[in-house]
């Protein structure tokens, strides 16, 4: 029996309220047109308010789905290129012609992209040129 008296306990909060008299009389003004008690308009006006406010509440990062999360990784995409167009930036994008640059005006510029095998050839020829720079300081 006390266990059944305890849990009901712990479901319910008692709240004390200190109101302004003119609050007051305004509500319980507004409580007897609707003809409803002061105490179950304020736990519905409490329940409401909760209610509303846990909708709009943002979920954690780890609450998300991959769904979700995917879905927050892409509006902060576009307001990012937003904001950097905005700005009179370009963004660099890519499509199955390549890589582009994409300037505020929606021109689009491709850009040449380099290789592995380009990429050794250019450190090679650079380190060469450090090397011969090097010997020609010397002598």
């Amino acid at each position: 029996m006390q266990q059944n008296t305890a849990t009901a306990n712990r479901t319910k909060r008692h709240i004390q309220l200190q109101v302004p008299a003119e609050v007051y009389k305004k509500f319980r003004a507004f409580c007897l047109d609707e003809d409803t008690n002061m105490r179950a308009k304020a736990l519905q006006l409490i329940e409401e308010y909760t209610h509303e406010k846990s909708k709009s509440k943002k979920k954690s990062f780890l609450e998300m789905n991959k769904t979700e999360i995917e879905a927050l990784y892409g509006e902060a995409t576009r307001r990012a290129i937003k904001k950097h167009h905005a700005a009179g930036l370009f963004t660099t994008h890519g499509d199955e012609k390549g890589v582009y640059r994409l300037y505020p005006d929606g021109r689009k510029e491709y850009i040449e992209a380099y290789t592995e095998d380009s990429a050794t050839t250019t450190n090679i020829s650079s380190s060469r040129t450090k090397k011969q720079r090097t010997s020609k300081n010397k002598t």
